[in-house]
Formats: C-alpha cells, structure tokens, sequence
C-alpha cells in the first residue's frame, strides 16, 4: 500500500496562540468533531490512525515500519506525517486543525507542555519492556506519557589506536574514573605528538550536552536536582557556590587546554573535528554517540572508538564518574483529545509494536546506529558508538540525562551556550559566567 505524506503549511503566530489557548474543554470539543469525521471505516474492524514525527531524515525507516506494522496488524492503517524544518509549528497547525497526530514522536518538553492531550500509558502491557531508567523523562507527576525512542550516549569519544599508542597496549576505558586520570591520559596523548581532545565551540554541544550535566546525577536525585535549579531561580543558591558546578567546569578547562581547537576554539565545524578524530590528528572529542552519522564515511575499516564518561572529581569511588549521561530526546505518546478510543487503542499498538517487535528494533538499530532501552532488544549496532552507550546500559552505568523534562528550559543551549562560548574563548571569567547562568535562572518559573 502506498503512503501518504502530507506536507503542511505552516500558521505562525496565529496558530501558536490557538494551540495554546486550548484546554481541556476544547480537547472535549475535539474528541466529538473527530468521531464523526476521523472514525471511517471502523465499524468494519478497519481503523486509520495517524503517525507525526519530528525526527527528521528518517522517512524511509518509518515507512518501512509502517509496511511491516500493517502486514502483521491487517484492519489497521497508518498515515505517516513527514516533518519538516519546523516540526513543532507543524504538530500544533495538526491541532489546530482539529487533527491531532493519533501518534507522534516528540521532544519530552513538548510532551510536558500537552500532557493534558495525551493518553495515560501507566498500565500499559508494552511498558513492562522498557528499562526503568528511560522512563524518568517521559513521566510526569507519576504518570507515563510516552515510550522512549533510541537512547543516546553523552561523553568524550575516543580513537581507540590513538590511546593504545600513547598507554602502550591496549587502552581500558574503564581506567579513567577521575579527572586526574583523564589528565594522565591526555599528557601521555600528547606525548606521542597527537592532540589530546577537541571541543567544538557551537552553543548546542556546549551549552546543552555539556553545561546541563551539571544539573544532573551527580547532584543526587531527580527531587535534589529539581530543588537545586529551584534555589538557583529563588536567588538562594549561586552557581559559583556549588561543588558539582565547580567540579565540572574544572573538567572543562582541562578539556580547553589540550583542546585540538585552541588556536581558534570558536570554529565550531563538526566535520572538521570528526575527521581529526578518525584520522587520529586528537584522540578525544567531546559529543555523543550520534557523531557516528560524520565519523562513518571517514572511519579506516576496523578503526574502533569507543565513550567515556566525564569525571566532574577526583573520588575514584564516585559512580557517576564512571556513567555516562544518556539522552532520549525524543519519546512515542498517543493523543486522547481528538483520536477516538479505537484509534488510541490501535496507537498503543503500534507503539507496542516500535518497542517491543524484532524487526522494528533491528530496522532502528540499524539505521539509528544507536542503543534500544528495550529489554528484549537483541539487535546488531553497527555504529561501535552506539555499542559503546549499549555496553553502558547493560553495565547500570548510564544515567537520565535530564531527569525529568522540564529540567532545562528548551532555549537553555542558545542563551547559556553563548555564556559558555564566550568562557571557551577566554572572553569571561568563571564568576562571570556563572552569574550570567544565575541571571538567566532566575527569569524561569519553578520547575
């Protein structure tokens, strides 16, 4: 059977301020428009849903998901919705429109802000599958609005060849459990003549991946971080006062000084620095495990790499300095506004089947190139970063990323990665920085 893309156009301002003025009386308006208009055909045993995505250049993989999914699942129809440059403006123009995606793929944050649209899937059977520690984003007030999608892994990438040549013999990347022991790794690095790390100086990495850790595990639990960034808003806490802070800029700065990038540490190309590091010119860099997407085609065949996590102290015991954070920025939920219960019960099942069936996790695997926080995943990766972020989780070395959804505000990367651009460039000092952290703090609301 053919698929239907649909291509949207997109209302702007208009269609934000519609979107968000809607609550649940207008969710009960919608429910009724759409039994009468999106039902057809289920009185048969048919039901047709729909299925939006804002991952982008994964059309060809959802549509042959969708094949497989129909052929095992007969009297079920999905119509997959591409995304384009501006998905959110999309999903909300679909609400508008009085046709809410039965299922889409979204941003925990904005799963979050619509909780009150989507299905409860608590109890459903397909929840059992999934890893309890890739649920935390994508529960809200005890209640699970969505099923994680592929997980990916945070940290520094390493050239294998390039640390075996400078420990002399086979790099354990389970060694490094301090900063100090990264430091030691990174001296013996540029002792063979080969530049230790890189960063890439663009707000996103840096400003996201990188400042954001000092919001997580490490502080303790998803309550302790919560109240932190809460005291930060208040005004109680300052950055500069905290340990946590502290140890991971300290981290940061060891990462600048041995930085590939030093000369000119703003050039921000990822292409760049991923040929530096497939061509063993730095042996580390700090990304995360998609990076594989710039290293594959650039990769000498049997060149391994491989994720460490990043030491913020030097307590060798300290568990979090061996985990690595991991990210499920995108999560599967199911409308209950404007979807009849036929089409949310067919929703839950195709999301069952994403999650849980064989083929579908090898088809993502495979095309994702990185790990499943699915139980009976048992699927080739072909990416070795993807292995590495795999070798983490089934080793309980990995942590939530974010904890809970609204942790960090969704322009966190663009208005602090500018504060840590200019720190990385030596435009600011650590006390300015974080001041300029605390003052952006406290124009949030209480998370």
């Amino acid at each position: 059977m053919k698929k239907r893309t649909i291509s949207l156009m997109l209302v702007g301002a208009m269609v934000a301020t519609m979107f968000a003025g809607c609550g649940n009386s207008g969710a009960n308006t919608n429910a009724s428009s759409t039994e009468a208009g999106k039902t057809g055909g289920a009185e048969a045993g048919n039901v047709s849903i729909s299925f939006y995505t804002t991952e982008t250049g994964k059309d060809d993989m959802f549509q042959e998901l969708i094949a497989d999914f129909e052929e095992k699942n007969p009297g079920i129809t999905v119509e997959y919705i591409a995304a384009g440059d501006d998905q959110l403006q999309q999903w909300m123009a679909l609400y508008s429109s009085n046709e809410g995606p039965t299922v889409s793929l979204m941003d925990p944050i904005n799963i979050y802000e619509n909780q009150e649209r989507m299905r409860d899937l608590t109890n459903e059977p397909l929840i059992d599958n999934i890893e309890e520690s890739a649920l935390t984003t994508m529960t809200f007030d005890g209640k699970i609005y969505a099923a994680p999608g592929t997980a990916a892994g945070i940290g520094i990438l390493y050239n294998k060849a390039v640390c075996d040549a400078a420990v002399g013999g086979d790099f354990d990347p389970s060694t490094i459990k301090t900063r100090s022991d990264l430091k030691d790794l990174f001296d013996k690095i540029e002792a063979t003549g080969v530049a230790a790390t890189c960063i890439t100086g663009v707000n996103w990495s840096i400003g996201a991946h990188y400042l954001c850790q000092t919001y997580g595990a490490a502080l303790g639990s998803t309550d302790e971080r919560v109240a932190y960034v809460n005291s930060i808003i208040s005004g109680e806490t300052k950055e500069i006062d905290n340990d946590v802070f502290n140890g991971y800029m300290d981290t940061f700065d060891l990462l600048a000084e041995y930085n590939y990038n030093k000369a000119d540490p703003l050039v921000g190309d990822v292409n760049m620095d991923a040929q530096a590091l497939a061509t063993g010119a730095c042996g580390t860099w700090f990304m995360g495990d998609w990076a594989w997407t710039y290293l594959a085609d650039v990769v000498e065949d049997g060149a391994a790499f491989g994720l460490l996590p990043i030491p913020h102290s030097d307590d060798a015991s300290d568990v979090i300095n061996q985990s690595i954070p991991t990210s499920y920025a995108k999560g599967y939920c199911v409308d209950a506004s404007q979807n009849t219960e036929e089409q949310q019960e067919a929703g839950v099942k195709f999301i069952e089947y994403l999650t849980s069936d064989a083929t579908a996790e090898q088809v993502m695997a495979k095309t994702c190139g990185q790990a499943l926080p699915y139980k009976n995943a048992d699927v080739t990766i072909e990416s070795p970063l993807g292995l590495s972020t795999a070798g983490y989780i089934s080793k309980g070395l990995t942590y939530d990323f974010y904890g809970t959804p609204n942790m960090c505000p969704s322009d966190i990367w663009y208005e602090c990665g500018a504060y840590m651009c200019e720190y990385l460039a030596g435009a600011c000092d650590r006390e300015t920085l974080a001041s300029e952290i605390d003052a952006y703090w406290q124009k949030q609301e209480a998370r």
